[in-house]
């Protein structure tokens, strides 16, 4: 079992793994790897055999298309069709969350930076406070997506201007707005709430709605069928709502990923326990 090495992958691939071992499957824990490509290539090199992704990563990373596809659904059905086809890559599911990136400031701020409440609004601020004009961001997201948003709002932050650090910083540098204005964000991350911050709003699409799947090599399906099912059905469980409390268990409280696992395990009835 393999995951990225952010909270909300690790915790589905801890779910996945308590889910398999309580119906008497062996597994081998190689969640937190590092980064979309890393754990991709371990899939499609068979050094893991299945981890959870999302339909936009894998519509513009791995199928490499330039523009996303309207509709949640239509972009899962779409992406899974696609790999399926062209990789062997079947994607299970999914489930009833769609997170995705998105930039975020503080809500307490004042003067024109309160006035931005959609990305379209950042080539005004931008013009007239281009000395505000930070980014917060990991470095997966500054490689894959800062070029093209720039490019879709026609704004610029200026390279030295751009912080690259871990994921966690983000949200907590924004919030105090130092070193950075504004900071990539995912949408099912619950320290946007509990650090009071405001998701800018994507107004003209530029980020892929990504719906969440068990992604599998075809042969590995064959050999363990059942896997389609257990997927569907914790795809069935996992809404936003949930995602979001489990992320704040770990992120927010201090547990761990296979507390916040258990949790919705249990809560579920997936398996028993106190």
């Amino acid at each position: 079992m393999g995951s990225k090495e952010f909270t909300e992958q690790k915790i589905l691939g801890s779910i996945t793994q308590y889910a398999l071992r309580a119906a008497g499957a062996r597994t081998k824990d190689q969640t937190g790897l590092s980064g979309s490509t890393i754990v991709r290539g371990a899939l499609e090199s068979r050094e893991i055999d299945m981890y959870w992704e999302y339909s936009g990563t894998g519509w513009t990373q791995y199928l490499g298309h330039d523009r996303p596809v309207e509709g949640a659904r239509e972009q899962f059905r779409r992406t899974a069709a696609e790999d399926r086809e062209k990789n062997g890559v079947v994607w299970l599911g999914p489930t009833r969350f769609g997170n995705q990136y998105a930039l975020a400031r503080a809500s307490d701020v004042t003067g024109d930076l309160a006035d931005v409440d959609e990305l379209s609004d950042l080539r005004q601020y931008g013009a007239a406070h281009p000395e505000e004009m930070t980014l917060c961001g990991a470095a997966e997201f500054l490689d894959r997506e800062l070029r093209a948003i720039q490019k879709t709002y026609d704004v610029g932050f200026p390279a030295p201007q751009v912080y690259q650090n871990a994921l966690a910083l983000n949200y907590v540098n924004v919030a105090k707005g130092s070193p950075c204005t504004f900071a990539e964000v995912f949408t099912t991350d619950a320290r946007i709430e509990s650090l009071d911050l405001t998701v800018v709003k994507d107004d003209r699409y530029h980020f892929t709605t990504e719906l969440a799947a068990l992604t599998v090599r075809e042969e590995t399906l064959k050999k363990h069928p059942e896997l389609e099912q257990l997927a569907q059905r914790l795809g069935k469980k996992l809404t936003e709502d949930t995602m979001i409390e489990l992320n704040g268990m770990v992120d927010l409280e201090g547990r761990s990923t296979d507390e916040a696992a258990l949790h919705f395990l249990r809560e579920h009835g997936f398996i028993g326990g106190p």
